[in-house]
């Protein structure tokens, strides 16, 4: 017999301030949803089949709304409570979209805030949480614990909360307790995101403490937290050494963009790590000062790996002619699977453009390539010309990005 799928709930409308009349406003529409939803359930499964421990819904979406504390209370009241007689919705709930909530507010009110909408889903066996955008120190960790510390947690993003050192341990403290000696979170997550923090070369080695302990990660962000070339190399040898056990052995997604693998040894734990990544469809390394010598490395990993990449971001590295060359011989190699390849803000000039150009040109294997970013590359004429001659070897491709260019 066919069945409805559970509701999404949202809040409707740009970002904005939320008060508690905006917020009883938000329940009396959400009320509405899942009253004509619980309806259409009862007509489906006959009057005879109880919908108490139906589920309405399973996920829901706060974001970009910055409630007052009141406005939290009133919401977290209503998932809380029963609906109809039956469960209450946050109980039901597995995907929660907790981010840039308490923009603006002061500190003592975005705690509250927080805690009152983390805290409404004590009951619920949360699969995927997002508190990116809000303004997260210590306090606020502690505030958002009751939904980082379930155990049904398997994807967590911390973007963009300006998490520092001691934050950051705090959260490695939360992923990695195994005081039952049933497992710690960590080792169930298949995602972790963490993405403009400030927590430096400290706030690496508790990460290195969450990979560690991980074991079915299949995409990983850890970008533009102010490693420097120390922390930098602590991420890529943790990440080695993760590799290098089996752990983490379907990394599909890896985002390291500016982290600084300048040092040899980051180096060359990045080469190790990359091949054993034979699962890897996305890569982004930009801004981490490779050079040519670090992209080659890259470039001989993902060969060795023969992993179906699609997409791939080099931008930023100071990458010349010679490591354009490097590019070019993974693209010749690579089967023609890589559908996006971004080299923005390079040295390549005409002649290292000619080298990523000719890789395309005249290749047999259908080329999956749709789309080619080179801006800001030093390319001439030359080079443009080369990539508009090899564009009718490309049936995919829909777009070339070569803005700040000369010809």
């Amino acid at each position: 017999m066919a069945q409805l799928a559970p509701l999404k709930l949202e809040v409707p409308g740009q970002r904005e301030f939320v008060e508690a009349d905006k917020a009883r406003e938000f329940i009396s529409l959400w009320t509405e949803q899942l009253t004509a939803h619980r309806a259409e359930l009862q007509a489906i499964l006959g009057d005879g089949d109880d919908l108490g421990n139906v589920v309405l819904c399973d996920r829901i979406r706060l974001s970009d709304k910055s409630f007052s504390d009141e406005a939290a209370d009133i919401i977290a009241e209503f998932l809380k409570e029963p609906f109809m007689g039956g469960r209450s919705i946050a109980s039901g709930i597995l995907y929660a979209e907790l981010d840039d909530i308490i923009a603006g507010r002061m500190t003592e009110m975005g705690l509250h805030v927080l805690q009152t909408i983390c805290d409404a889903f004590a009951d619920a066996e949360l699969v995927d949480v997002n508190l990116s955008d809000n303004a997260i120190g210590q306090q606020g960790i502690g505030a958002c614990k009751t939904v980082l510390s379930k155990p049904s947690l398997e994807r967590l993003a911390l973007c963009n909360n300006g998490l520092s050192e001691a934050t950051m341990e705090q959260v490695a403290d939360i992923l990695t307790d195994d005081e039952s000696g049933t497992g710690c979170l960590a080792a169930n997550l298949t995602k972790i995101h963490f993405y403009n923090n400030m927590s430096g070369e400290g706030g690496c080695k508790q990460f290195a403490r969450i990979l560690e302990k991980s074991s079915k990660l299949t995409d990983i962000r850890f970008s533009s937290t102010r490693a420097g070339r120390a922390g930098s190399d602590i991420v890529a040898s943790a990440l080695d050494a993760a590799l290098e056990e089996g752990r983490n052995a379907n990394l599909e997604k890896l985002d390291l963009c500016d982290n600084n693998f300048a040092n040899k040894a980051s180096q060359d734990a990045l080469f190790r790590a990359l091949g054993r990544t034979t699962s890897l469809a996305y890569l982004d390394l930009r801004d981490c000062d490779l050079e040519d010598d670090g992209v080659k490395k890259v470039c001989h990993a993902l060969f060795e790996s023969d992993s179906a990449l699609e997409h791939l971001d080099l931008s930023g590295n100071n990458v010349e002619r010679r490591g354009a060359k490097q590019i070019a011989d993974y693209i010749r190699d690579s089967g023609g699977k890589l559908k996006v390849l971004c080299l923005d803000d390079n040295d390549l000039t005409s002649k290292g453009v000619v080298h990523i150009a000719s890789a395309f040109h005249g290749s047999e294997d259908g080329h999956s390539i749709e789309r080619l970013q080179l801006n800001y590359t030093m390319c001439g004429a030359i080079g443009a010309r080369a990539l508009i001659d090899c564009h009718q070897d490309l049936p995919n491709l829909t777009k070339i990005c070569l803005d700040g260019n000369s010809f």
